[in-house]
């Protein structure tokens, strides 16, 4: 049998700044995530999340609260906002 459906990762990025929150998603891969998060201008933190994008988590203090997150560091755009 040859199925043509991508599974669902069992994990995804999550970022956040003081303005919005956003995370990959199956149209929307890491690229386009930090290309989205960088348009704003605004510092923001990246998380990896052991989960799939559609679970269900809370989010305190622009942070995941789901077990085993990891935080990648945080970025800031240089240069013109």
């Amino acid at each position: 049998m040859n199925d043509t459906t991508t599974p669902t990762p069992d994990f995804h990025f999550f970022a956040a700044s003081v303005v919005t929150w956003a995370s990959t998603n199956d149209e929307r891969d890491l690229r386009a995530l930090l290309r989205l998060m960088d348009k704003e201008g605004y510092a923001y933190n990246l998380f990896l999340v052991p989960v799939p994008h559609t679970e269900n988590y809370d989010i305190n203090y622009y942070q995941p609260q789901v077990e085993g997150t990891q935080h990648l560091g945080f970025f800031e755009k240089r240069g013109k906002r």
